[in-house]
């Protein structure tokens, strides 16, 4: 069927050999008469036909077996390629597809029909056709008897029923010359095709659902990160939850309301609505109902209508005073503690909510409660920061012990009172961090609350600095106890020396008042003739422990005016080579003869700015405890001269010195280096006091340093002339006039 050409190129050579022979055989017969003759003729022409002819015939035999066989393997290699093919060949001839040429086995596999059945049955083809697809079909290929390749889309009507789709490309093979040799169509099976764009058109719906979900997810998302965001931006909690609610009612709710527990009492603080184009003039009342405060004390959420129900149409009436379609009420909670609601609302828009809005919702209030408390905690840190700052700063102790009795407080007047570093004891139990704690704790009284006239008691520590007397009491509370404390050392110091002082005095004050006493009984007595010169004697002695007393009656009396500031000071320039001269002159008249007065003052010496009678009283009380204090006698000198551009006097002595641990507290009030007057010098120890607070008022300085390797050597300094004319404000005081 394939080799039409070959059966025509054999019949032109046989018709031209048996044209020759013919030819030759009619020639011959008539140029010969006898039938003999004839007869030889035809017998030689046809030995020579054969002789010419069988080769010929034989090798034409032999090429028309080689054509076939080169026929038929070409038809096999073809028809090879169309059985491989993944799709249906089919030849018909041209024009009539009623007539099969040839269909490949695919055929049964499309349709049911075998290749034979296809080939019998010539109409089977236009009755497999669909009814809805025949009249098309049919028409369309009418086209190709013209000669037109055809593409068309169509179904069959499968063996089993089934409606196959096909892809029908026709076309009609023509030879060299023109002539069409049959008709080739391809049928191919589009249900794999259509499978796959139903296939394509299900995954492109599923990826638009999944990019809706994807993008409300991310709404979703968006809205947590804004919400997270203007929770953490700012501590101001009314202006955060406002903004919270805002973007609530933006993508998800068209009413959000939080309430919040304040001091036991559900309050609304924020009520925020969706824009709207009418205002109906509802909304949620000012004041949580019920509902909300179950779900803010209970922790458990509520979902309206409850998931798993159709709605009903009803509205929802949870929020009093709103009419709602669905409505979710979440708590608000932080370390397991209730601290309000948020319930969104919506009205009209958007479906009923679904447990991803309920998750939603309670993603948010867990930020929202996270907050909330971070919030809480900001305040506590800043009031105990500022507490904190505070016990820094107070001057008593303060100590805080746990119910354990471990210290969690330890501020640093404590640290300063009792000479213990707060790393080395606060997280360490009290009887372990403080020596002696156990038998001390016994002692102080701990009430139940603070009490401003509370009891307190006075104890002995021992401290790197020695022996420490301190004032403490305590106060319990739920969390442990509070002592405060403190340092009555100095205090208890100063009852000391005030003590020391009475007896000083008294024993200052009764020595002279003996010998006056003693002296005027003398006098007074009539059985005891004195004479003149006894009589002086003993005025003399009244008269001299007279003035003794005025002295330390005016001491007392100078130190109470200092303390209460009530001394004037009259500032005038003055000589201080004067005064140095007069102050040592007068007090030789009455120093013992185994002491020696000597002065020197420098040349050119400027004038001093201060109060002449106050520095003459320094110089004099100095001079005079050179003296007291020169026991064995000595040489006391008294030198002045500029240092610095201010006026230095100095007083040394040989006598008993003073111990340097002393030097700075020699100054301080009634306190004497030698209290029990072990080296038989008493006074009062208001002297050195007095000097250094009127040098202080006249804006001076006052200090003490050895004199070589024996005595002392007291030094003060005054400012001259030159100093207080240029402006300088009188020190020690505070000038607010203008």
């Amino acid at each position: 069927m394939l080799s039409r050409k070959t059966f025509r190129s054999r019949s032109g050579f046989a018709a031209a050999g048996s044209l020759v022979f013919v030819a030759a055989g009619s020639v011959l017969f008539v140029l010969l008469d006898q039938q003999n003759e004839r007869i030889a003729a035809a017998v030689g022409l046809f030995a020579v036909a054969a002789l010419v002819l069988i080769p010929l015939a034989i090798r034409a035999r032999r090429r028309e077996r080689k054509q076939r066989e080169e026929t038929d393997r070409a038809e096999a290699r073809h028809r090879a390629l169309l059985d491989g093919l993944p799709l249906v060949t089919w030849l018909t001839d041209p024009g009539d597809r009623s007539s099969s040429l040839y269909v490949s086995p695919s055929i049964g596999d499309l349709t049911g029909y075998s290749p034979v059945e296809w080939t019998e049955e010539p109409g089977l083809f236009a009755k497999l056709l669909h009814p809805e697809d025949r009249e098309q079909v049919l028409a369309e290929l009418e086209d190709v008897a013209n000669g037109t390749p055809v593409r068309m889309d169509y179904r069959l009507l499968a063996r089993d029923g089934r409606a196959v789709w096909v892809r029908d490309e026709t076309a009609t093979v023509r030879d060299d010359a023109g002539e069409p040799l049959y008709t080739q169509t391809f049928l191919r099976d589009l249900g794999e095709l259509r499978r796959s764009e139903d296939e394509r058109e299900r995954l492109e719906v599923a990826e638009r659902a999944a990019a809706e979900e994807v993008a409300e997810r991310q709404s979703r998302l968006d809205l947590i990160r804004r919400a997270g965001e203007e929770l953490t931006s700012t501590l101001d909690q009314q202006a955060a939850l406002s903004r919270i609610a805002d973007l609530a009612v933006r993508d998800l709710a068209e009413w959000c309301v939080i309430d919040l527990i304040d001091e036991g009492d559900l309050k609304r603080v924020v009520v925020a609505r969706a824009e709207v184009t009418e205002v109906d003039g509802t909304g949620p009342s000012d004041k949580p109902g019920s509902g909300v405060g179950a779900v803010a004390q209970s922790g458990k959420a509520r979902i309206l209508p409850p998931r798993g129900e159709t709605p009903t149409g009803e509205p929802v009436r949870f929020l009093d005073g709103l009419e709602a379609r669905s409505v979710i009420c979440v708590p608000l909670r932080a370390r397991k503690q209730p601290l309000g609601a948020v319930t969104i609302a919506r009205t009209a828009r958007g479906a009923v909510y679904d447990a991803d809005d309920l998750a939603l919702a309670q993603d948010l209030a867990v930020r929202i409660g996270l907050a909330l408390d971070r919030a809480r905690l900001y305040r506590e840190v800043e009031d105990r920061a500022d507490a904190a700052r505070v016990l820094e700063h107070v001057g008593d102790g303060i100590l805080l012990l746990d119910r354990k009795g471990v210290i969690r407080l330890w501020n640093p007047a404590a640290e300063a009172i009792t000479g213990i570093d707060a790393k080395s004891v606060v997280g360490r139990p009290a009887i372990e961090a403080i020596p002696g704690w156990q038998n001390a704790a016994d002692q102080v009284p701990v009430l139940e609350s603070p009490d401003p006239g509370h009891e307190e008691v006075t104890i002995p520590i021992d401290t790197a600095r020695g022996e420490r007397w301190i004032s403490i009491s305590g106060v319990r509370f739920y969390g442990g106890t509070v002592y405060a404390c403190r340092d009555l050392t100095d205090v208890r110091r100063l009852e000391e020396i005030k003590a020391d002082f009475l007896a000083t005095a008294s024993h200052e004050l009764r020595t002279p008042l003996a010998a006056v006493y003693g002296a005027a009984q003398t006098l007074l007595r009539h059985d005891f003739a004195l004479d003149e010169v006894g009589r002086e004697r003993f005025v003399s002695l009244i008269a001299d422990e007279s003035e003794r007393l005025g002295r330390i009656v005016n001491e007392i009396l100078l130190a109470n005016q200092l303390d209460a500031g009530r001394l004037d000071m009259e500032f005038e320039p003055f000589d201080p080579a004067d005064l140095v001269e007069r102050v040592v002159e007068a007090t030789r008249a009455y120093a013992p003869a185994s002491v020696t007065l000597t002065y020197s003052a420098a040349e050119g010496l400027p004038h001093i700015a201060a109060d002449l009678d106050k520095a003459r009283q320094v110089l004099f009380n100095l001079v005079e405890n050179a003296i007291k204090y020169s026991p064995e006698g000595g040489r006391v000198g008294v030198e002045v001269d500029e240092h610095d551009g201010n006026v230095r006097f100095a007083v040394r002595d040989e006598g008993l010195g003073i111990a340097p641990d002393d030097h700075d507290r020699i100054f301080e009030k009634f306190y004497r280096a030698d209290p029990q007057m072990v080296r038989g010098v008493g006074g009062t120890g208001l002297g050195l006091y007095i000097c250094k607070e009127l040098v202080g008022r006249m804006g001076g300085k006052i200090w003490v340093e050895p004199n070589s390797d024996k005595g002392s050597a007291f030094f003060f300094e005054l400012q001259t002339a030159d100093v207080l004319a240029h402006g300088n404000p009188e020190p020690g005081r505070l000038h607010f006039k203008r």
